[in-house]
């Protein structure tokens, strides 16, 4: 069996974070999501050969792959040029890879180790599926004694009265491949795999093997991001595990991970579950609260609360800032006095814009994201659901009332 890692697309709806990244390098507890999947598949496989479409950002995906996998001898990159969809890259792979059997996996998802290792289970031809609350926004399944019946992408309307979709992972015989040659561009310019699978129902039955919908998180918009990490918290870190130097003041509750020369200074108090990395700094007089993860060489300053936020690589939040449930983008650095807002006054859930639709984001509580190397003078405090482009400089005392450009000025009004 072949596997095929589909890390092309440009991630528009995770903006600002995918302005300066390729979406599948987003990081799951300190670790890209691709190096995750190369990881826990290999684990459980033993493939042939490893095909990698890429397209944007290439060399970021594979400078990536190249820094976590050793043995990478049996990986090979397929640039798509042109992205033209799932169906178009999923040929693509096939075209290379000739006769065999193929798994097929979207980079972009979160998925539980249980996951990873019932994949074993998947025949061939067959989807994974499981149940969302907006199944609208993927492709749904109609599936009667475990065979798919009907799938379609993104309809208007759910004719289908289901709540099952197609979760981003397919197994296909090479005799699939006529359905990926004959593929149509959809009504969004692509060519959709999930046409193809339309297809394909009338001559093989199509299995499922369905999973648990917290064992699964699409990737897609940058709340997502946290929700993914805020699974793998609860499914990884069960103890308390210190290998940082933590000063005897510190007070740790609840379930921990502190990795080799992080320094936790006096009078800091940490919440778990919480994932602090390496050569991190926290403290003096900081709080962390549940669900906050610090990647590698970020710091928190003197009288700083962190709660369930992911702090991105040399990112800074010197002094007297409040983060919350936020996501502070790579050498981003923060003006004292920075405030992340995270609830409305009325409690309702928070909206996001998304390309160029506002979203609900059905999260009571959502601060903002923040984009690589981007600064706030002192005292900014930063309304709920907006988002701060890459490079963007805000001025000190201004309240940011709306998403900011990247490399964009911000001043006050």
């Amino acid at each position: 069996m072949k596997l095929v890692l589909l890390a092309g697309g440009k991630g528009e709806r995770l903006k600002p974070l995918t302005e300066t990244s390729q979406k599948t390098i987003m990081p799951i507890l300190n670790k890209p999501l691709i190096c995750r999947h190369l990881e826990k598949l290999t684990r459980n496989f033993n493939f042939e050969k490893i095909i990698i479409i890429i397209s944007y950002k290439k060399e970021q995906v594979i400078d990536t792959i190249n820094k976590c996998i050793e043995n990478n001898k049996n990986i090979v990159y397929l640039d798509q040029i042109e992205e033209k969809g799932t169906g178009h890259a999923i040929k693509l792979a096939m075209d290379y890879g000739g006769e065999d059997d193929y798994l097929i996996v979207y980079s972009d998802l979160y998925l539980s180790n249980n996951v990873y290792n019932n994949l074993i289970k998947l025949k061939s031809p067959g989807i994974v599926v499981t149940d969302v609350n907006n199944p609208i926004n993927y492709g749904v399944v109609k599936i009667e004694n475990e065979i798919v019946k009907e799938i379609k992408e993104k309809p208007k309307s759910n004719e289908y009265n289901s709540n099952t979709i197609f979760a981003g992972i397919i197994r296909f015989p090479y005799e699939a491949k006529k359905y990926l040659d004959n593929l149509r561009l959809s009504p969004r310019n692509e060519y959709e795999v999930t046409d193809a699978i339309r297809d394909m129902i009338k001559e093989f039955d199509i299995s499922v093997l369905k999973i648990h919908r917290n064992e699964w998180q699409d990737i897609g918009r940058p709340w997502e991001l946290l929700l993914a990490n805020r699974l793998a918290l609860d499914e990884e870190i069960k103890d308390q595990v210190i290998m940082g130097e933590v000063h005897e003041t510190v007070i740790i509750k609840g379930n921990v991970f502190i990795d080799k020369n992080a320094e936790i200074k006096p009078y800091t108090v940490i919440e778990g579950p919480a994932f602090i990395s390496r050569n991190t700094s926290i403290g003096p007089s900081s709080h962390i609260r549940p669900y906050t993860i610090l990647i590698d060489n970020s710091s928190v300053g003197y009288s700083v609360e962190v709660k369930g936020s992911i702090i991105m690589n040399h990112a800074k939040l010197p002094h007297f800032n409040y983060v919350g449930d936020s996501i502070v983008g790579e050498y981003v650095n923060l003006g004292a006095g920075t405030i992340t807002a995270n609830l409305r006054f009325d409690h309702k859930p928070i909206k996001m814009k998304v390309k160029e639709d506002i979203i609900d984001t059905g999260m009571e509580k959502l601060g903002s994201i923040i984009g690589e190397h981007a600064q706030t003078g002192i005292n900014v405090s930063i309304l709920p659901g907006k988002k701060i482009g890459p490079y963007a400089l805000i001025y000190p005392g201004c309240v940011v009332d709306r998403d900011v450009n990247s490399h964009e000025i911000f001043k006050c009004k």
